[in-house]
């Protein structure tokens, strides 16, 4: 039926928690409520998939649920900065990189934010499809083609205004 989700929209289901039975890719969104845990039945059906070879790819805060599920224990893992601390204390057997855009650790990819995510999708096209697809697709969105997913989340370091001679600098430089 309809699920409404935390940003005011509503989506379709179709199908429930046997559909992952069959599928080769799992994604698991991010979540808003990082106190609200998955249900037993969920974390069963994700173990499964898991054990029969199923890929995840979390989006953000989707590595909690994978968490969860235990099924980032002992893998190198990363979600986005703010929330990184909050998931190392929850789960301090992941090997949690939260300098990083994202992460392929074989079966499990983790991203951090939103935009991450979509860098990360991207990657996996590019690993099922090509660097061909993977471009168009990116074209498509307007996007960067490839951003290294080893690309710090962010630079806390601001850009020196200190010079005040604008681009002579760089023009002399570049005569």
């Amino acid at each position: 039926g309809l699920i409404r989700t935390s940003s005011g929209f509503s989506i379709r289901v179709t199908r429930g928690l046997s559909a992952l039975r069959q599928a080769h890719t799992i994604v698991l969104p991010g979540i808003d409520d990082l106190d609200v845990h998955p249900p037993p039945a969920a974390i069963k059906a994700l173990k499964a998939a898991a054990a029969r070879g199923a890929r995840f790819v979390s989006i953000c805060t989707g590595a909690f649920v994978l968490a969860d599920a235990g099924l980032l224990a002992g893998r190198r893992a990363t979600t986005h900065w703010m929330d990184a601390p909050l998931l190392k204390a929850r789960h301090p057997d992941i090997t949690l990189d939260s300098d990083v855009l994202y992460v392929d650790d074989g079966q499990v990819l983790t991203s951090a934010g939103i935009a991450c995510g979509i860098d990360l999708c991207l990657h996996v096209v590019r690993l099922d499809h090509g660097a061909a697809v993977a471009a168009t697709v990116a074209r498509r969105m307007v996007v960067a083609p490839h951003r290294e997913g080893s690309q710090a989340q962010f630079v806390t370091r601001a850009a020196d205004t200190t010079d005040s001679g604008g681009l002579e600098g760089t023009c002399i430089w570049a005569r």
